[in-house]
């Protein structure tokens, strides 16, 4: 069903409709006559499509200015993503045939065609990594940590482990040394966590079960809390993986984007002024 991959269906299907109506406008005026860049048809598509990328641009705008966007009342935080995504996809979209589907002649045109094709692709690239890895997160992890408090909770875990095993016999120091210490030290990005959210977490304190054994009831609780903190650690480690992409992406999205902005109002200039 639609209405279980996108969030906002009537904004999909206008989406549909828009981009056939379009495709069948320019499919039709080929029929009688010709698309270029420069004559009235490719023109208009050019406008359209800049018009379009200053919209999908102001979203980045109302984000970072959200308290002001609200008291003069200029759309919701839903709407204005809409507008981002679908509005960013048929400018790549009117790009294409505003050049015909021809290749760019020059290095400039060339740079604006690859940055353009760039920034919605990777920007269609976030959308699915929004998507999917939070539901992931949310399967299999019992916490919940945004990237930049990931360092802050680690170091919290690690005092909370020492403390732990500062009171603990000979048996737990000495295992906590040789197999956790170096796990506690810094979040870790661990590769197992793509192919198994829970990345082994049940299996390395499952290891805990045969010390136990050996100890004594008080000890025993001992070893039971740095379980836990072993675990919370390691889904930090998890939500650490995880969470990279996402920042790797916008890292190759928005300064891109910002590039190609500039790029677009300078072949403007060039259009209008020559």
């Amino acid at each position: 069903m639609i209405s279980d991959f996108v969030k906002s269906p009537r904004w999909f299907w206008m989406f549909v409709f828009t981009t056939v109506f379009f495709v069948v406008s320019y499919a039709a005026i080929w029929i009688f006559d010709e698309v270029t860049p420069g004559n009235f048809w490719g023109l208009t598509f050019g406008i359209i499509a800049t018009v379009l990328f200053v919209a999908v641009a102001l979203y980045g705008i109302r984000r970072r200015t959200m308290k002001t966007s609200s008291k003069l009342k200029l759309g919701n935080s839903n709407t204005w993503l809409q507008i981002h995504l679908y509005g960013g996809t048929l400018f790549l979209l009117l790009m294409f045939l505003h050049t015909a589907f021809r290749l760019p002649q020059s290095a400039f045109n060339w740079w604006l065609w690859f940055l353009s094709v760039w920034v919605v692709v990777s920007g269609l690239v976030g959308v699915l990594l929004q998507k999917v890895i939070p539901q992931l997160l949310s399967s299999a992890l019992t916490i919940e940590i945004r990237t930049d408090r990931i360092d802050e909770l680690v170091n919290e875990l690690r005092g909370q482990a020492e403390a732990e095993v500062a009171h603990s016999p000979a048996a737990i120091r000495d295992y906590y040394q040789r197999t956790i210490a170096a796990d506690m030290a810094k979040p870790i990005l661990r590769p197992a966590f793509f192919k198994d959210i829970t990345g082994g977490i049940q299996t390395k304190v499952r290891q805990m079960d045969y010390l136990k054994q050996f100890l004594a009831d008080d000890d025993q609780k001992r070893l039971d809390n740095l379980e836990m903190i072993y675990r919370c650690k390691l889904e930090c480690d998890a939500h650490y993986t995880l969470q990279k992409p996402l920042r790797l992406w916008l890292m190759a999205h928005l300064p891109v984007s910002i590039v190609l902005f500039t790029l677009v109002l300078m072949h403007l200039f060039i259009v209008f002024y020559y």
